[in-house]
C-alpha cells in the first residue's frame, strides 16, 4: 500500500520537536510494510508565517500528486494531518490521484482554540467553518485521536459517526521505556509549548507552594518563556529552561524525572506527553482538561486535577514527589504498572498495523 501524507506538522533540523508524532506515525507505517511519501511544511512553526507556509505546502502537495500520477506511482490513501486547512490540500491531492482521503484530527483543528487561546480559522469564520464541513464530508474516514475529539467532530461539524474512528496517533514506546533510569529520580519536568493555555504559570505557582526546593525543568519554547524565567526567579524556584529538544533527549529527561506535569488549562485532545512519560517510568500529574483524562486516570495511571486549580495541582505534585522518593510505596508500584499498560496500548507500531487493516477495509482507490 502506498500512502501520501500531507502535514503542516513535521520535525526538521530547525524544529526537532515539531510534529514528532506524525513522523513516528509515518515511520511505523513503513515498518508495517507501507510505502510512505510525506509532504510537510519546512521549518515554519504553526503560529508563524501562515500564508507563506500554506502557499508553499499547497504548491508542493499539488506537485507531488501530479508527479505521482505521471509516474504511475499513485497512492491508495492520502492522509491529512491536521484536519483544517491541511485537509483541503490533501483532498485536492486525493482527487488528482484518485485515492481515498483520510483526515486525522489532533486537537485545536477541531476544538477551535489553540494553546494560546487564539481561535483557529474554523472558529473565526463562517466561510472556513462551512469549507471545513465540506471537506470532512468528502473524506472516506476521519480519525479522532481521542473520544473527546470524536465527540467534538460530531457535535461541532455534524460528521456522520459511521465515518469517524477513535485511534491514538501512538507513541514510540520502546524509545521512552528503554531510557528508564535505574538511579533515583528527581524533580518535576514539563514538556510542551510555553504558552498560557498549557498551564505553565500555574505550574510555577504550584511548585512554589511546595516549599521543598523542588527542581523544575521546562523542555520546549514559546511566547511565555521570558515571563516564566522571571516568575521562577521571583519565586526562588530552581528552574531550568532547555528549549526544544529532539525526542531522544526528551526521553532521557523523562527517564530521570520523578514527576512529569501536564497542567493544561485549555482542553488537550489526548496528551501524548503524558503517555510518553508513563512509558519512561515517571509519575504523571495532569489536568483533566479535554481528552487527557482518558489516559491519566486518577489513582490508576497518575494524578488528575481540575484544570486551573493550583491548590489541587500543588497537592498532587507533593503526593507524587513523596511517593516517588519512597522505595517501598506499593501505591506507586500499582500506578506505574497501570501507567505502563496504558502506554503500551498506545504503541505506535501496534497502531500502524491497525491503520493498514482499516485502510484495506475502505476498498480500492477511486482512480479517475
Amino acid at each position: 500500500m502506498r500512502i501520501l501524507i500531507v502535514t503542516n506538522l513535521y520535525p526538521n533540523a530547525r524544529l526537532p520537536a515539531f510534529g514528532t508524532f506524525v513522523a513516528e506515525h509515518a515511520a511505523a507505517l513503513q515498518r508495517a510494510g507501507a510505502e510512505v511519501d510525506v509532504v510537510a511544511t519546512a521549518g515554519i512553526p504553526a503560529q508563524q508565517a501562515v500564508l507563506r507556509k500554506y502557499l508553499s505546502l499547497t504548491l508542493r502537495t499539488l506537485a507531488a500528486a501530479v508527479m505521482a500520477r505521471i509516474r504511475r506511482r499513485t497512492p491508495s490513501v492520502v492522509e491529512a494531518h491536521v484536519a483544517y486547512p491541511t485537509a483541503l490540500l490533501a483532498w485536492m491531492a486525493a482527487r488528482i490521484v484518485g485515492a481515498r482521503l483520510v483526515i486525522y484530527c489532533h486537537g485545536s483543528d477541531v476544538t477551535g482554540d489553540g494553546a494560546d487561546g487564539v481561535p483557529r480559522l474554523v472558529a473565526r469564520s463562517r466561510f472556513h467553518y462551512r469549507l471545513a464541513r465540506g471537506v470532512f464530508r468528502a473524506a472516506d474516514l476521519l480519525v479522532a485521536n481521542s473520544g473527546f475529539i470524536h465527540d467534538q467532530l460530531i457535535s461541532r461539524f455534524r460528521v456522520d459517526p459511521q465515518r469517524v474512528v477513535v485511534m491514538s496517533p501512538g507513541i514510540n514506546y520502546r524509545l521512552f521505556s528503554d531510557r528508564r533510569s535505574a538511579a533515583s529520580r528527581d524533580g518535576v519536568l514539563f514538556v510542551g509549548r510555553l504558552a498560557r493555555g498549557k498551564g505553565v504559570h500555574e505550574l510555577i505557582e504550584a511548585v512554589r507552594r511546595l516549599a521543598t526546593g523542588t527542581g523544575l525543568r521546562f523542555v520546549g519554547d514559546g511566547p511565555e518563556r521570558a515571563a516564566l524565567e522571571q516568575a521562577a526567579e521571583a519565586a526562588g524556584i530552581r528552574a531550568e529552561f532547555c528549549g526544544a529538544l529532539p525526542p531522544t533527549r526528551v526521553a532521557e529527561l523523562m527517564g530521570q524525572a520523578a514527576v512529569v506535569a501536564m497542567p493544561s488549562v485549555y482542553p488537550e485532545a489526548l496528551g501524548l506527553v503524558a503517555l510518553e512519560a508513563m512509558a519512561a517510568g515517571a509519575l504523571v500529574v495532569a489536568s483533566s482538561a479535554g481528552g487527557i483524562g482518558e489516559s491519566v486516570i486518577n489513582g490508576e495511571t497518575g494524578w488528575s486535577v481540575p484544570a486551573g486549580d493550583i491548590d489541587a495541582l500543588a497537592s498532587a505534585l507533593g503526593e507524587a514527589l513523596t511517593m516517588s522518593a519512597d522505595p517501598d510505596a506499593t501505591a506507586r508500584s500499582a500506578i506505574k504498572r497501570g501507567a505502563d499498560r496504558m502506554a503500551r496500548s498506545h504503541d505506535v507500531d501496534a497502531i500502524a498495523g491497525r491503520v493498514l487493516d482499516l485502510y484495506a477495509s475502505l476498498g480500492p482507490p477511486l482512480r479517475g
